[in-house]
């Protein structure tokens, strides 16, 4: 049962990662840097950090006795993955959602998915559960990489006749560009998996009332800990909320790139005007419920990680990695993203989609098998 719940939370999760940049379309009169730079700013720090002071008990004592080596990694991994958002928002404005999507979202299926399980799971990979979980990890990149391939074939179907070969010439260097910072948006994003991976992990080893206590540690509390684990077992918070503890760090980690970033091409570029430009405040309020959205997806992962148990970071990161794809692909299927494009790059899609959901059973079952 708790797997079924588990890819349930996981799938929900994703609806909200496949959506939560929509809202972005609406937006006018706003530079990059302006439309990102004030969702980072909710969706880093405001949004997230702040439900979890509201919500979680001793969030601040929850870090008291983590290492700082587990706190530092957490927050540097995390740096890496904020990094990886700016690099996705430039990648989509260069390559459009198909392209840009499946080619990071593909990257961080395989770093985010594979990495975990054998930092976590290394002993399974060699049981029957284990290698059809790892077939179908990789059978859900198979499909990222398929639905990638009819992204280009729509754009080649899209762009036929209709560009001189000059400006054909002059649209290689952004597209070849496009690709590389996507596929460097998936690696370094895939920081956030690994990041919550390592945030979880457990070294707990308890000190016996016969024992003496090493002089960096009560007697009373874990050497090492699971950060969720502290926060629920020694400051009576309920498992969803103790799992917060894990996630602000996550975010405070991301927000020092991406809002520094966005901060720099502000000052740079001299876009701080725009926030006074005319509907502004709705533009404001497009980036507010982006970022509630994308809070949500991470929060509903994350519940569905908990219930997948152990592989939660390798299962439900493919998973949740692969439904949001499908929706994001969907969704610019029915929004006219796809039209003009040919029955070939169509059939593509098609094929790459039944791949992902192929593969999204494949680690179903295999985690059911554990």
């Amino acid at each position: 049962m708790d797997t079924i719940v588990g890819i349930g939370w996981t799938m929900l999760g994703a609806v909200f990662l496949g959506t939560f940049a929509l809202p972005s379309k609406y937006i006018k009169n706003y530079e990059w840097e302006n439309t990102w730079g004030s969702f980072f700013l909710f969706a880093m720090l405001i949004v997230p950090v702040g439900f979890a002071m509201l919500v979680v008990n001793g969030l601040w004592q929850t870090y008291a006795d983590v290492p700082w080596s587990i706190i530092l990694g957490v927050m540097g991994l995390s740096f890496l993955w904020g990094c990886g958002f700016c690099c996705w928002g430039y990648g989509l404005s260069m390559l459009g959602l198909s392209i840009g999507y499946s080619l990071t979202m593909g990257t961080m299926a395989l770093v985010g998915s594979i990495v975990p399980f054998f930092l976590g799971s290394a002993a399974m990979a060699t049981t029957l559960p284990g290698i059809v979980i790892i077939g179908g990890i990789l059978i859900c990149i198979i499909g990222v990489g398929l639905n990638g391939f009819a992204g280009f074939q729509r754009e080649k179907s899209q762009a036929a006749g209709e560009a001189a070969a000059a400006e054909e010439g002059r649209k290689k260097k952004p597209v070849l560009l496009g690709i590389v910072v996507c596929i460097l948006a998936g690696v370094l994003s895939s920081g956030l998996n690994i990041a919550f991976h390592i945030g979880g992990k457990n070294e707990a080893t308890r000190i016996s009332d016969g024992e003496a206590a090493p002089t960096t540690t009560r007697p009373d509390r874990a050497q090492y800990a699971r950060i969720a684990e502290i926060s629920e077992k020694e400051l009576g918070n309920a498992p969803w909320m103790a799992g917060l503890s894990t996630w602000t760090l996550v975010f405070l980690g991301g927000a020092i790139s991406s809002v520094a970033f966005s901060l720099i091409l502000l000052c740079k570029n001299k876009t701080w005007k725009n926030f006074g430009a005319v509907a502004s405040g709705r533009n404001l309020l497009f980036t507010f419920i982006m970022a509630v959205g994308h809070f949500a997806c991470i929060f509903f992962y994350g519940i569905g990680g908990w219930k997948l148990g152990a592989l939660g970071t390798s299962v439900g990161f493919a998973i949740f990695q692969s439904g949001s794809l499908l929706l994001g692909n969907g969704l610019g299927f029915f929004t006219g993203e796809w039209k003009g494009a040919s029955s070939k790059s169509r059939t593509w899609l098609a094929i790459g989609l039944a791949v992902l959901i192929g593969g999204i059973v494949v680690v179903s079952i295999g985690n059911s098998m554990t």
